[in-house]
């Protein structure tokens, strides 16, 4: 049984299947973003002086490329999901191997009469 105190959790695998499922759904939902937040990268509308074109540029960081952009903080946001859901597959996948071996050993027993 896992406990708070040695930061152990417990997920029922009826559980876990769904969440990595979800957790799926949720890179293709942010893998999705990345890919469009190039839109947000081509920055028009600021002028043609040298303000308006650092200004522009500036924004344009802001989506893609930027320290602080919108692209690095998805792909931070899809590295933690990838986390979870590894997390998640393994728990069922340690469910499924000592359910496997209970069963093997369950079907060596003598059956005594």
């Amino acid at each position: 049984m896992a406990s708070q105190e040695s930061g152990e959790l417990f997920v029922d695998p009826k559980v876990a299947k769904p969440m990595v499922a979800a957790c799926d759904a949720w890179i293709g939902e942010l893998k999705l973003m990345v890919v469009l937040s190039e839109r947000l990268s081509d920055v028009k509308g600021m002028g043609t002086l040298e303000s308006g074109r650092a200004l522009a540029d500036k924004f344009a960081k802001k989506a893609i490329g930027g320290e602080d952009s919108l692209e690095k903080s998805l792909d931070s946001h899809i590295a933690v999901v990838k986390e979870m859901r590894a997390y998640f597959q393994a728990g069922i996948d340690r469910y499924e191997s000592v359910d496997t071996e209970n069963a093997a050993a369950h079907g060596r027993l003598e059956i005594l009469e």
